[in-house]
Parts: C-alpha cells; structure tokens; sequence
C-alpha cells in the first residue's frame, strides 16, 4: 500500500498523493456540493471532472519504531503522547514544520492556536453528543428469509476553509481495532487543486497515478487551522497536538 509522501524540492512543499488504491487514507469520491454524501468511484474506469474530490485522512502522528522512521522526514523529533507511547511528528506536522521553515507561518501564529487549543475548557464532545445511531428494527422478508431491517446513522459535521472549496469532515466511527468510537478527521481536496503532470478533467487516471498538493502560505494556515480543529475533538487529540507543537516549535 502506497503513503502519502512529502516532498521538498527546492524549498517548494508538497505532498505526494495515491489516487488509485481504492481502500487507503486517499481516496477519489465524487459529489455535487459537500452536503451530499460523497461516493467513491473507481478512477481506472471512471472519467473525473469537477465533481469529484479527493478525501484524505489525514494524520499527525505514528508509533516510533524502525519501520516508521521511513515514513516521516522528523524522525529525530520524537514526543511522548497522551497515552505515554513514543510517537513521531507525520503528514500535517511535516506540512506545520516546513511551512514554518519556508516563513509561510510565523511563531507567533503557531503560538496563539497552541494557545487557543490549551484554553479550550471543553471538546467538542463528539462522542457524547454525536451518538451512532440506528432506527427501530422493521420486519421483512427477502428471498423467504426473515431478517429485521434498520438503519444505522453516523453523525458528521463539516468545516470550510474560508473561501477554499476545501472541507473537513469529522465523522464518528467504530475503532477498527479496538472496543469504542472514535471521531475521524478527512480532508476534501477539489480534484482540481491537486497538480498532475497530464491534465486530468475529462480522462481516467492512470495505473498508480498520483496528484500533488502543493503547500503555499493559504495551504500552509489551512493546515494550522486543522491542528487547532484536531485539538477540539477530544483530550487525547488535545494534549498529543500541544505536544507536537511543543516539540517542534518549542512554544
């Protein structure tokens, strides 16, 4: 399976994004406006156009171990996080420290949402508030089996970027190797905010094609408001993003 991958080529940021693995982080989806429920499509069968986004689960953070140490160019910047496990700084804290590195945000913007996140009293409480759901059971009969038929409901809110057509979403979902829920952040990317090296409107994409997002000083305070939207979902997220900004930018 193919990461995310940053890439610093003369002192221009990005980052490197699969487009053709249908089960990883990134994924092509496709909808009319960001109220709609988007839905992934195969891009090797499907021509894009401006209704299809990319959807990144984004993170900020692995488990420090051999292997990991590959995957993040802040390898030597290692922090203890909320659970007393050794983490390393990843994607979003990559894009905070070269964005900083390149001036495209200052100390003192790093501060002030360091600061905002350590003074937020309350989460947004997603899990408290934002329950999943399911309807009453209905009977019914398919195929001369009985079954009870219900619907299952995960709650999501979204946040826009100022003028940007770029959208987080946070959606509750069950832990997928642990008991609970947990509250799930995705970026949604404009397919058309992504570089290609072929114009890619009008065409299906190519076997392990790629787009690439290209960070400038609006990308760059995009990414700094995600950190501070990661440090409302709960206190875990709270205390692992002072952490790493801590860690990075000793504030």
């Amino acid at each position: 399976m193919q990461d995310a991958k940053l890439k610093i080529n003369n002192n221009e940021i990005s980052f490197i994004l699969p487009l053709t693995q249908p089960t990883g982080k990134v994924r092509v989806k496709e909808r009319n406006s960001f109220y709609e429920y988007g839905n992934p499509v195969a891009v090797r069968q499907t021509n894009l156009s401006l209704n299809h986004y990319v959807e990144w689960q984004i993170g900020y953070d692995l488990l420090l171990n051999e292997e990991n140490k590959n995957k993040t160019t802040l390898n030597n910047k290692q922090f203890i996080n909320y659970k007393g496990e050794d983490k390393l700084p990843y994607e979003l804290s990559e894009i905070l420290y070269y964005s900083f590195q390149n001036k495209y945000i200052t100390k003192n913007d790093i501060l002030n949402v360091y600061n905002e996140i350590r003074a937020t009293k309350d989460t947004i409480d997603i899990l408290d508030e934002m329950q999943i759901t399911r309807t009453n059971p209905i009977e019914t009969k398919i195929n001369n089996v009985e079954f009870y038929k219900m619907k299952v409901s995960y709650p999501l809110i979204v946040h826009k970027f100022g003028q940007y057509d770029i959208y987080a979403e946070i959606m509750n979902r069950e832990k997928q190797r642990a008991i609970g829920i947990q509250p799930m952040l995705y970026v949604c990317l404009p397919i058309i905010s992504l570089k290609f090296k072929e114009q890619p409107l009008g065409r299906i994409l190519n076997s392990k094609e790629c787009g690439e997002w290209v960070i400038g000083k609006e990308e760059a305070k995009l990414s700094l408001e995600l950190f501070r939207i990661f440090g409302m979902l709960t206190e875990k997220h709270k205390y692992d993003v002072s952490m790493i900004l801590k860690t990075l930018f000793s504030v």
